[in-house]
């Protein structure tokens, strides 16, 4: 049997992505608006949100891995169909521990020749496989949320000025960043004040909460949707843009057509550079809960599904497939 295994891009897919940002922005809100979401609690800050979730943040490492093969069943079944892990920056301490303990030591640096810090990054290696299986084998929406450091960086050129990123490890950032399809970057919309000489003087924040979703000095994001630079910070709008995006006709010269055309109108199809998308700001007519059905092909939310069953003691870390859940 060959190995050549021959498929078609262009085929809407369930989402990976990673959403970052200051504490109270909606980041577990907007996970939590996901089509029929499942949500790992490792820090604590459910709230009055009537989602189903596994409060996770007690837990070992070993633990929560055990616990997400548990819950793939339920996956399995139908009764999810999106991952939201709450939070990266909370999960990295579990995965330091875990390493430490195995090993005897109290710090990180304690190994030699940088070992620790190697076994740090083949753990997020392996979760981050661990994700593409409920993905890939289950159909789910994956999304991973992490808080944010903002730190300045010096310009000599440009000015200084602040970055944020995510509050993660050099190390787990880059394994989870390279595989995400979207980064984006949560915060509050502002506009600039200026004086009379046309200077900014300030920023006024408008109370709107938006998600940048390509880079910028300012902070990480990228998407690979050719998504619009800022969306309304809800999963209905991103799902929506993720929508027209593979709806568009394939241009591999787009780039080329925004650079050689720089300062004029964007060709049709493409979004103005730093411009919302049409109907920013104003209520969403989409439905809340479409999502990705495994197939690729939008579905809507199926009826409520009974509550789960208390789960029984989490088991040993599985390397074979998910478990079907009990009842199932």
């Amino acid at each position: 049997m060959g190995l050549l295994n021959l498929q078609e891009g262009g085929q809407m897919e369930p989402v990976r992505m990673i959403l970052y940002g200051k504490n109270g922005i909606g980041k577990t809100t907007f996970g939590a608006g996901m089509p029929q979401p499942f949500i790992l609690a490792v820090e604590d800050g459910i709230g009055p949100m009537p989602v189903m979730y596994d409060r996770a943040h007690h837990k070992t490492y070993d633990q929560i891995v055990g616990t997400l093969m548990e819950v793939g069943g339920y996956f399995q079944s139908g009764r999810f169909r999106s991952l939201v892990v709450d939070s990266m920056d909370a999960l990295q301490v579990k995965v330091f521990d875990k390493i430490l303990s195995e090993h005897g030591k109290k710090h990180i640096g304690d190994f030699s020749y940088g070992k620790g810090y190697e076994l740090f990054k083949q753990e997020w290696e392996s979760f981050k496989d661990l994700m593409e299986r409920f993905r890939v084998e289950l159909g789910a929406n994956v999304l991973l949320i992490a808080q944010c450091d903002s730190r300045t960086i010096a310009d000599p050129i440009n000015g200084d000025h602040n970055s944020n990123t995510m509050r993660l490890d050099k190390r787990a950032s880059g394994v989870l960043r390279d595989w995400a399809d979207l980064v984006g970057f949560a915060q509050l919309e502002s506009n600039p004040i200026r004086n009379k000489d046309g200077e900014i003087v300030r920023l006024q924040e408008t109370g709107r909460r938006i998600l940048r979703t390509s880079p910028s000095e300012a902070f990480d994001a990228k998407n690979r949707f050719n998504l619009p630079p800022t969306l309304p910070l809800a999963w209905v709008a991103v799902e929506q843009a993720i929508k027209e995006a593979y709806a568009r006709p394939f241009d591999p010269n787009q780039y080329a057509q925004v650079q050689s055309g720089f300062g004029q109108a964007s060709p049709a199809g493409l979004p103005q550079p730093g411009m919302p998308p049409a109907g920013f700001g104003q209520p969403a007519q989409a439905q809340p809960n479409a999502g990705f059905a495994p197939s690729g092909k939008p579905a809507s939310l199926a009826a409520p599904a009974a509550p789960m069953q208390p789960a029984s003691p989490v088991q040993p870390v599985q390397t074979g497939g998910f478990p079907k859940p009990p009842g199932f």
